[in-house]
């Protein structure tokens, strides 16, 4: 019912003309993301098509780190938390190596 109230509602639609009038320039800006990333992604998504939001990303983050999960749907972390807990530790183990070159602070 938080979602009905007048203050939250027009926070959401604020939330989501920006979107449409912000996202284009945020894409636009996903190759120069420098530290390690992932995505984990359900093929039976019905909120988001793997095709359109997922498969893409790998073309426009260097060195992401990509997992598309067959059967699995919007809301990973409920169904499979083990999974999504061993993905976050990966891509965090990723982003805390020891083998960064620090006069470049890129990644080996």
């Amino acid at each position: 019912m938080l979602g009905l109230r007048p203050a939250h509602f027009y926070a959401t639609s604020s939330d989501v003309v920006a979107v449409e009038q912000d996202l284009g320039r945020i894409e636009g800006r996903y190759g120069e993301i420098a530290m390690p990333a992932g995505i984990l992604f359900g093929t039976a998504d019905r909120v988001i098509d793997i095709r359109t939001h997922g498969e893409p990303m790998q073309n426009k983050i260097e060195r992401l780190d990509f997992e598309s999960v067959d059967g699995l749907g919007h809301m990973p972390q409920f169904n499979e938390p083990e999974r999504v807990i061993a993905f976050i530790q990966r891509v965090a183990a990723r982003a805390f190596r020891s083998d960064i070159n620090p006069a470049s602070q890129q990644f080996q």
